[in-house]
């Protein structure tokens, strides 16, 4: 497949998904994206409305460009920007820009992630807290949801907790730790995070003995260590009413088992990404 051909067809993958969910066509958005990746995994979770919120179309814009394709070695990042009409309002650290990330299976462009950012600095938990705080809006953050340019940066934040789909979560102790994380503000990507981990831990040891919400606690805890979000074992263990004992030992056999020793890329946020500095270094 040739340069122009590649362009063609990955836009209008990601054309595709910004139409469907414009017109709330959840079967029509799942079918661009690459099945079990980060933005199959959230649109299962939570419906059209994550992608309402990535896509920035809860923006209200009605025309949008092509920014800048950049290739990488997970795939192709596309990267578009609303076209925002006039100047930008005072105190509004956002802008229209999108970038979505695509890998090729089968002859055909599937969409595998999506970030309400440019891919000069893609958004991350640290970053969108920042922007917040910047920005003088965490003192606010009832109000969060009724400005629609806040709700990238307040999902990435931790601080818009979208409701779940019971259905999608595996099992009793994904449903324990995801309410856990939601209710002490764990942005949207480091619930994925604590998934992958504990998806990890069950394919290496696939049938786990014991009190969901113990295992629930035990996930919490690592994802805090690996996060430098340090929470005392006593105050998770009390969150999830469980013994701090038993949590501490549930902990250490999930480091173990996943050879956690350190801080792990598998589990942890970035701090900053910036794509194109990434790919003129490589």
């Amino acid at each position: 497949m040739d340069e122009k051909n590649i362009l063609e067809h990955a836009w209008t993958a990601v054309a595709a998904l910004v139409e469907a969910t414009l017109r709330e066509d959840e079967p029509a958005a799942a079918e661009q994206l690459l099945p079990g990746s980060p933005a199959a995994q959230l649109l299962a979770l939570f419906g059209l409305e994550v992608f309402d919120i990535l896509l920035k179309t809860v923006l209200g814009q009605d025309q949008l460009e092509l920014v800048q394709v950049v290739e990488v070695p997970e795939g192709l990042f596309i990267e578009f920007a609303w076209i925002m009409p006039g100047p930008a309002e005072a105190g509004r650290p956002v802008d229209g820009k999108v970038s979505v990330l695509l890998q090729l299976r089968h002859g055909r462009f599937l969409i595998s992630d999506v970030n309400p950012a440019g891919l000069d600095l893609l958004l991350t938990e640290a970053r969108a807290r920042a922007i917040l705080a910047t920005s003088k809006i965490l003192s606010r953050r009832d109000e969060l949801p009724s400005e629609p340019w806040i709700l990238p940066l307040a999902l990435f934040a931790g601080f818009l907790p979208l409701p779940l789909r019971p259905e999608a979560l595996a099992d009793a102790v994904e449903t324990r730790f995801f309410a856990g994380l939601q209710q002490r503000e764990y942005g949207v990507m480091l619930l994925l995070r604590a998934r992958r981990l504990w998806h990890d831990f069950k394919q290496a040891n696939p049938l786990p003995t014991g009190s969901p919400a113990l295992w629930a606690a035990a996930v919490e805890w690592v994802m805090g260590e690996q996060n430098s979000r340090p929470m005392p074992a006593t105050a998770v263990a009390a969150a999830y009413d469980v013994s701090p004992a038993k949590l501490r030992k549930r902990a250490e056999v999930i480091q173990e088992t996943l050879h956690i020793t350190a801080l792990d890329d598998r589990y942890t946020d970035p701090q900053i990404i910036d794509v194109l500095y990434q790919d003129e270094e490589g």
